[in-house]
C-alpha cells in the first residue's frame, strides 16, 4: 500500500470530525473507508469524531392505523364464548351419583390396566375374564384406565418393541372387547396409557369408550355414590395418586381419603400392576382400600428391576342393599363362587 501523503493528510485534517466522511472521502480515490479511519486516527484524530450520515426518518402518506380497543373487547368476549364452548363439549365429570336398583347383593368388579396390544398381556385370558363378566348380570365392571398399552412415538417409543400391534388395532380390540359388557359399566377412568394418545393427536379413548359404552367419564378420577337398593357407599376411584409405597401397598388409596375423599366407603388407586385388598376397621366406619394390579405380566422394564408376575387379578367387593356390608374378593374367579353360592350368579 502507498505511502499517505501530505496532500492526502490534508484532506483528511481539514474534513475529519467536520463533515460526513462520505461526503469528501472521493477526494481520497485511493483510499478505503476503513483506512481513512485508521490514518485519521493516526493523525491524532479520535475515531469517534467520524460523522456518520443522519438518518433520514421515513413519511408516511397515509395516515398508520391504529388497534380499536372496541374491537379488543369483541375478542374477548368471542374468547369467552369458545372457552364456554368447548368446556361443554367435555364429558368428564369428578363426582357422580349411581343407583342400582334391586334387592339383593351386587358385586363392582374393578378392572384395571388391561394394557390390550402388549406382548406380555396374555390375550385368552383378558377375553375369558370378560366372558365370565359377560355371564354374570350381577357383576358390574369399573374401568380404572390404561385400557391399551398404546405406546406411541411421542411417548416413551422404546414400549413399541413390546407391541403385538399398532395402537390403532389395540383401541378397536379394546372396543370390542368392553362392548361385551355395555350397559352395565359403571364408569371409565384416563389412565396413562390411555392418555399418550391424547398428548400425541388430541384422541380421547375415554371420552370416546365413555360415550359408546353409554357410562360416565370419570377423567382422571373421580368420587362415586353408588346406590345399591337403599344403601349408599361411597366410592373414590382413581387410575394414579401420589404417596406410593412398595412396602405399604394400599398407602396411596389410604392417602386418597386421608386428604381429598374422607367420606369414601371404597378407595381404589390403578396403575402399580400389584393387588392388594385391605378391610379396615377405622375410627368411623369400615373401609375397603384396593390396588387392582393388571392383566399385562411383567414387561421388560418390570422384569429389569425385579418385578415378578403378581397374578391377573380383577378384585370385586360385594355389596348388599339393606345393610350397610361390604366383602371384598382379590379376583374374579372367588367373587363368581360366591354369588353363585348365594343365588345370584350366571344369567
Amino acid at each position: 500500500m502507498p505511502k499517505w501523503t501530505k496532500e492526502e493528510d490534508e484532506v483528511i485534517l481539514k474534513h475529519y470530525g467536520i463533515s460526513p466522511i462520505t461526503e469528501w472521502c472521493n477526494e481520497l480515490p485511493k483510499r478505503s473507508l476503513s483506512a481513512i479511519t485508521t490514518r485519521g486516527y493516526r493523525l491524532g484524530l479520535k475515531t469517534g469524531q467520524v460523522i456518520k450520515p443522519k438518518t433520514v426518518k421515513p413519511q408516511f402518506m397515509q395516515e398508520l392505523r391504529a388497534p380499536n380497543e372496541a374491537t379488543f373487547d369483541e375478542l374477548w368476549e368471542a374468547a369467552y364464548a369458545f372457552q364456554k364452548a368447548s368446556q361443554e363439549l367435555s364429558t368428564r365429570q369428578e363426582a357422580i351419583d349411581i343407583h342400582i336398583a334391586v334387592d339383593h347383593p351386587i358385586a363392582v368388579c374393578f378392572v384395571a390396566d388391561t394394557h390390550i396390544g402388549a406382548i406380555d398381556t396374555p390375550l385368552d385370558v383378558v377375553r375369558s375374564r370378560f366372558n365370565l363378566l359377560e355371564e354374570y348380570p350381577f357383576i358390574y365392571p369399573a374401568g380404572c384406565g390404561d385400557m391399551t398399552d398404546n405406546y406411541v412415538p411421542s411417548s416413551h417409543p422404546a414400549g413399541m418393541f413390546g407391541a403385538l400391534f399398532p395402537p390403532e388395532l389395540q383401541k378397536e380390540l379394546v372396543e370390542n372387547l368392553y362392548q361385551k359388557l355395555k350397559g352395565r359399566w359403571l364408569w371409565l377412568i384416563q389412565g396413562c396409557h390411555d392418555e399418550w394418545s391424547h398428548t400425541a393427536d388430541d384422541f380421547d379413548l375415554t371420552k370416546y369408550m365413555a360415550k359408546h359404552l353409554e357410562c360416565p367419564n370419570l377423567g382422571f378420577g373421580g368420587s362415586v355414590k353408588l346406590k345399591v337398593g337403599e344403601q349408599t357407599y361411597n366410592i373414590a376411584a382413581r387410575h394414579k395418586y401420589r404417596y406410593n409405597s412398595s412396602y405399604n401397598l394400599t398407602h396411596a388409596p389410604k392417602q386418597l381419603v386421608r386428604f381429598d375423599e374422607k367420606d369414601a366407603d371404597i378407595a381404589v388407586v390403578a396403575h402399580n400392576h400389584v393387588t392388594a385388598i385391605e378391610h379396615v376397621q377405622e375410627n368411623d366406619k369400615d373401609r375397603v382400600y384396593i390396588r387392582p394390579g393388571s392383566m399385562k405380566g411383567p414387561d421388560r422394564w418390570a422384569r429389569s428391576i425385579g418385578f415378578t408376575d403378581t397374578g391377573k387379578n380383577m378384585p370385586c367387593v360385594v355389596l348388599w342393599p339393606n345393610v350397610r356390608r361390604m366383602m371384598s374378593f382379590m379376583d374374579l374367579g372367588d367373587c363368581v363362587e360366591f354369588m353363585d353360592s348365594i343365588g345370584y350368579g350366571k344369567s
